[in-house]
């Protein structure tokens, strides 16, 4: 199935942003060296500097961190109704303990900015233009939980340079 080009603005008639805790994406990255993708159920979409941007949160403790952030792009990768197990995958399997790009048996396209999944329903395609980590200590009492163990997330702003949707 082919992928075509359509203006950020119509993202929305393909994909719904507000249904990514319930439909996840996976997120892709690749620093030169090495190239994985994890599973996301939260993300930011709007305007941020003047760019129609995304936000990805990558945990401190996950595998990936260290590729985003040696990476100048990365990937938000929208999968088929029928890709849970795949979704469940990249979000239960660690890149430490195998290559998920290559155990995934999905067709990788490399010679974008950003690697993404050939079959996918919708990519959007990032440039890094900024990462902060959280301050654990100014957020929600009830957020703050999710913190005190294993540390932070840090934010990847990417400003959306192409979004593709499968050629149905």
């Amino acid at each position: 199935m082919s992928m075509h080009e359509i203006p950020v603005g119509e993202l929305n008639k393909y994909v719904d942003p507000w249904s990514l805790e319930k439909e996840w994406a996976i997120a892709c990255a690749s620093d030169g060296r090495e190239t994985n993708g994890l599973t996301i159920a939260w993300g930011g979409f709007g305007i941020l500097w003047n760019k129609p941007t995304v936000t990805v949160y990558v945990h401190k403790t996950r595998y990936s961190k260290h590729i985003f952030d040696g990476a100048k792009y990365f990937s938000v990768c929208f999968l088929k109704a029928e890709d849970r197990k795949m979704l469940e995958y990249f979000g239960s399997v660690s890149g430490r303990d195998e290559d998920k790009m290559a155990g995934c048996g999905r067709e990788i396209v490399t010679d974008a900015p950003a690697p993404y999944f050939a079959d996918s329903r919708a990519v959007i395609l990032c440039e890094i233009m900024g990462k902060s980590d959280f301050d654990a200590g100014s957020v929600d009492e009830g957020v703050r939980a999710w913190y005190q163990r294993d540390g932070v997330h840090t934010q990847y702003y990417g400003k959306v340079v192409r979004v593709l949707v499968s050629g149905q």
